[in-house]
């Protein structure tokens, strides 16, 4: 085992992906103990909570990256256009293109009340967020809540067609459209 992997923040990121792969339920101890590389203990050891734990974890890993990399462009300050293709840049890369799913997507119906919590927080954030960025472009309050709404379900629905197709497709074609038409009054 590497000294990165046995690191928090390294298991976290394994989690992850193994959670964004196979969601909550899909996810057994034995298969974390095999991609960590940390026998079963040591997983208690980090997370004494076990796969809950392991999941709020996650969600707050996640969190985190969209805190710095999304919150904080949606609702700061300056050009509309270059904030939204920061935005787009950084879900395109976190989602590798449409390649990975979404954690928003996997987690929220076996990892409990608290994941579901955090999951319910993240999306009112990305609500808020895309209608304060269109809002700040000049469209209508009651339209930048329609557009934010429309677009989250956008991102969100592209990434579980790209799953279920096997195809990187719709979810580029999302981003292709929201860089053509988000801020379009």
């Amino acid at each position: 085992m590497n000294g990165e992997r046995s690191t928090r923040e390294g298991i976290l990121v394994d989690l992850l992906e193994e959670f964004r792969a196979c969601g909550f339920d899909g996810v057994s101890l034995s298969r974390i103990s095999e991609v960590t590389g940390l026998g079963k203990a040591s997983l208690y050891h980090h997370f004494p909570g076990g796969k809950g734990e392991m999941a709020q974890a996650v969600m707050s890993l996640a969190g985190d990256w969209l805190e710095s990399h999304v919150f904080s462009v949606l609702e700061g300050q300056g050009e509309p256009a270059v904030r939204l293709e920061s935005v787009l840049l950084a879900l395109e890369d976190f989602y590798q293109q449409g390649r990975k799913s979404c954690v928003l997507d996997v987690m929220p119906l076996g990892g409990g009340p608290e994941v579901q919590a955090a999951v319910k927080q993240v999306m009112q954030r990305l609500l808020s967020g895309f209608e304060r960025l269109a809002h700040s472009a000049g469209i209508k309050k009651a339209d930048a809540k329609a557009r934010a709404e429309s677009t989250l379900i956008g991102i969100q629905g592209s990434l579980v067609v790209c799953r279920g197709l096997g195809s990187t497709s719709p979810f580029l074609n999302q981003m292709k459209a929201l860089r053509k038409s988000f801020l379009t009054p």
